[in-house]
């Protein structure tokens, strides 16, 4: 599991407090430094010595230090086996099932995600908005598929060039779109240059479909499709179902993929007693046409027509 819990945008201000706040101030300041350390060890792919913390997070080396030394004693940190320097412990596994246990859909979620992706020869994933990303929360995968670059519970997929963030960026409301895609446009190079006028292409696209798509941009060798679902709570999560491109064409993926995630995103939704959105006639007509289907499959028979 990777825990990202980003303080980058939190100023505190010492001087001119009384002594109790400017110690309540320092506090705060240690545990901000302390989950930059966290999300710094999180990212990494191999373990991470003091210095190379230090230098990656600019938090002076004594400092990471101590704050290694709590991390390990918490039982969130510990010192990698054979190799100098640290790397995540059990310890997050706990916070991380705290956060996963608390988002209802998953459970309702993972049966569906598991059949669209064994139908589909392929990868669905389940993903909520975490900053500048969608992260993974529930994955199912065809058990012939290949795997999608490792992707898994945990995956960070960017908001403008995934079909999970292009397809919460499309199921969203207008305020939240439009702050968020400010935000995007405000951020650095790269984040900018995918937040461009493709993006808002691909936005008004999915809007009008109901699916959102992405060919070849969040990985030039990957192709997949988007929905977005709001839950019963007002929160927007978003499905996708893709696979490698040699595998999942655009043809296959939009005539064969695209209507089996529709009627999974529209049984999902159902489920919860939440709703597709945004509501293209698409989603309309798939909802409709599936919901017939699925009572002409669990209804029992009445007497009468046992009868005939």
């Amino acid at each position: 599991f990777i825990i990202h819990l980003s303080a980058a945008k939190l100023t505190f201000t010492v001087a001119a407090m009384p002594l109790a706040r400017a110690t309540e101030s320092e506090g705060v300041s240690a545990l901000v430094r302390g989950f930059e350390v966290l999300d710094c060890i999180a990212q990494a792919a191999a373990p991470l010595t003091n210095a190379e913390v230090a230098q990656r997070t600019g938090i002076p080396r004594p400092t990471v230090s101590r704050l290694l030394a709590t991390l390990v004693n918490l039982g969130h940190v510990r010192e990698a086996g054979g190799a100098a320097g640290y790397e995540l412990a059990p310890g997050v596994v706990r916070l991380a099932q705290a956060f996963l246990g608390a988002i209802d859909v998953r459970q309702h979620a993972r049966p569906h995600l598991l059949a669209l992706a064994e139908v589909c020869n392929a990868s669905a994933f389940l993903a909520v908005r975490d900053a500048d990303d969608m992260l993974v929360v529930e994955a199912g995968r065809s058990r012939s598929a290949v795997a999608l670059l490792g992707s898994d519970v945990g995956t960070r997929m960017a908001l403008s060039s995934s079909a999970l963030g292009r397809a919460w960026l499309a199921g969203v409301d207008e305020p939240m779109r439009a702050a968020v895609l400010a935000r995007l446009r405000s951020g650095p190079t790269g984040t900018r240059a995918l937040a461009g006028p493709a993006l808002d292409r691909a936005i008004a696209a999915a809007v009008q479909q109901g699916v959102a798509l992405s060919i070849g941009e969040w990985h030039p060798n990957i192709n997949a499709a988007g929905i977005a679902v709001r839950t019963v709570s007002g929160e927007v999560v978003a499905i996708n179902c893709g696979g490698p491109a040699f595998l999942m064409p655009e043809q296959r993926l939009r005539d064969f993929v695209v209507p089996r995630l529709l009627d999974t995103a529209a049984r999902i939704a159902s489920a919860i007693g939440g709703q597709v959105v945004p509501q293209s006639q698409l989603v309309a007509a798939q909802a409709n046409s599936a919901k017939p289907a699925l009572r002409r499959r669990t209804a029992p028979k009445t007497s009468k027509e046992t009868s005939r």
